[in-house]
């Protein structure tokens, strides 16, 4: 078993875990881009240990699910900025008025 992918496997589920309680104590859908982010990247790394033979033609089911976990990343950050941006500028805004 490779030790690097196991180790990303912990990483990956601890964050979906604080993302998920986060996401339902909050009640924002900011952070269902983040779930499904980690999810994809956990069930990636589950079939590169145990299941790493398994293909959809000649891709490898792991290879499928790390590139839609790369796509929902790139989904997340671009909202994470955007939320960033709107963060700041609302703020700009109320010091122009005080």
């Amino acid at each position: 078993m490779n030790w690097i992918t196991l180790l990303l496997l912990v990483v990956f589920l601890v964050h979906l875990v604080v993302f998920i309680i986060l996401g339902l104590r909050r009640r924002q859908l900011y952070y269902l881009s983040v779930i499904v982010t980690f999810s994809l990247l956990c069930a990636a790394m589950m079939f590169v240990l145990w299941w790493p033979e398994l293909s959809v033609g000649e891709v490898p089911v792991h290879a499928l699910l790390r590139r839609a976990g790369w796509m929902a990343a790139s989904v997340s950050i671009v909202w994470t900025a955007v939320r960033l941006v709107n963060r700041l500028r609302g703020q700009s805004g109320r010091q122009n008025c005080s």
